[in-house]
């Protein structure tokens, strides 16, 4: 049963595309007013088109460059952690450094609890 339906609907659809005309069968005299908005729809979607390209190729070059730097900056940030005192003193003393960094978050929280 399915298989008559969707040779019938098929077949419908033949005969009825083959009555209505396409849009290349209409003369410009026609629809002109249609036919001048949808030239110049295209060409604003198309210049629309060259921007957005030219505004993706900026941005994937501009984070290109900018993942580069980070890491770049991640690396001399770990080398001057990994030479500090600050790191050698918390290895050395994890106890301490707690106790310092939880006073200081107590000490903070008063300073800027609103009142």
């Amino acid at each position: 049963m399915a298989t008559t339906n969707t040779a019938t609907s098929n077949s419908n659809r033949k005969s009825n595309s083959k009555d209505q005309p396409t849009h290349a069968q209409y003369s410009d005299e026609e629809h002109p007013v249609s036919d001048k908005m949808a030239d110049t729809l295209h060409h604003t979607v198309d210049g629309l088109h060259s921007s957005a390209a030219h505004a993706e190729e900026v941005l994937r070059a501009k984070s290109g460059e900018s993942a580069t730097a980070i890491k770049a900056q991640s690396r001399l940030l770990q080398q001057k952690w990994n030479k500090s005192g600050a790191k050698k003193y918390a290895t050395e003393n994890p106890v301490k450094t707690a106790g310092f960094a939880f006073t200081a978050g107590m000490l903070l929280t008063l300073f800027l609890k609103k009142k």
